[in-house]
């Protein structure tokens, strides 16, 4: 079943706020440390590695996207890709262990900001909100 560009353009979207979603209530689980989790430690790395689950899935469904936009866009989308998959890569060392440790902790909080910074430059490729793709 092979979904339009439109349709396809939604799923990402979907795919990547959800992504984000698990992704930023991981780290503040972490700083908030609720005591009423048991298991504290395995749920927080569930919650993040389902994130990053959700983040490679929105990473395939944007493939083949970009031949719908003007080359300054394509640029704009080029580089949100980076960033973003920058800010996924920088949230591995956390969701590979299942102890809180500092180091990887504070990766994963510049990891964080680098997915706001990709989010915003995914929101800037497309201007107009009510016409998403050219046709």
């Amino acid at each position: 079943m092979e979904l339009s560009p439109k349709n396809k353009l939604r799923l990402h979207r979907y795919l990547g706020i959800i992504s984000l979603s698990f992704l930023f209530s991981r780290p503040f689980i972490i700083l908030f440390q609720f005591p009423d989790i048991q298991n504290f430690e395995y749920f927080s790395a569930y919650i993040g590695r389902t994130g990053a689950i959700f983040g490679v899935l929105a990473f395939i469904s944007g493939g083949g996207l970009g031949k719908y936009l003007d080359e300054k866009k394509s640029r704009v989308a080029e580089i949100h890709t980076i960033i973003m998959l920058a800010g996924l890569t920088m949230q591995v060392p956390v969701l590979a262990e299942v102890e809180i440790l500092l180091v990887p902790n504070l990766i994963s909080y510049l990891g964080c900001g680098f997915l706001i910074w990709g989010w915003i430059l995914g929101r800037r490729v497309f201007i107009n909100r009510k016409r998403i793709l050219p046709f």
